[in-house]
């Protein structure tokens, strides 16, 4: 690649998923509108290009966690948002899931493909604001959530909560699984 050349949001992010890991379809098209509208996305949700170097940062030399997590988000408070491919199943079906900057590990939702329509509801920090309240930002995702509707035939429901439960009920092993690495590791 020239030094004229730019990359695309989604090949940096793809150079950084754990080898032989496919960017999800859900996760392109998010991309896919960064290119083409900037930021915001929605809230403080924001791409990560590098999300490597956050798996590294939080499973340090342990290359085998760090290929289970698939980092393509992060917070305004350095909190990363990754696809948690311990169960084996494709990207596309994996969980998304939160590694929190306070220390909350939790599942967000089911799929990438439900996690955009998490993010369409425009809240500002998922990790933080009530999922049963009404989101404040609803508006300015509007153009994202038509972006969504259009590439990915999905809408955004009025509030996240009803994503975020079921994924926190299908996925209850997760913060275990990075907790249980933390009291070994640390």
């Amino acid at each position: 690649m020239s030094s004229s050349e730019k990359r695309t949001t989604a090949e940096e992010v793809q150079l950084n998923f754990p080898v032989g890991v496919q960017l999800p379809r859900s996760i392109l098209a998010l991309c896919d509108f960064l290119d083409e509208h900037g930021y915001p996305l929605s809230g403080c949700f924001e791409i990560a290009p590098n999300g490597a170097e956050h798996a590294r940062s939080w499973f340090p030399k342990d290359d085998r966690m760090q290929r289970l997590v698939a980092v393509f988000g992060n917070g305004s408070t350095g909190s990363s948002y990754a696809l948690w491919l311990a169960r084996g199943s494709s990207p596309d079906d994996c969980p998304v899931v939160l590694l929190g900057s306070e220390g909350e590990f939790l599942a967000l939702a089911n799929t990438p493909l439900e996690f955009c329509q998490l993010l369409g509801c425009g809240y500002d920090e998922l990790e933080w604001d009530n999922l049963e309240a009404t989101p404040q930002c609803w508006q300015q995702t509007a153009a994202l959530r038509e972006w969504l509707k259009d590439r990915l035939g999905v809408e955004s429901p009025e509030t996240g909560h009803n994503i975020a439960t079921a994924a926190r009920v299908a996925h209850p092993d997760f913060e275990h699984w990075v907790t249980e690495w933390q009291r070994l590791h640390r």
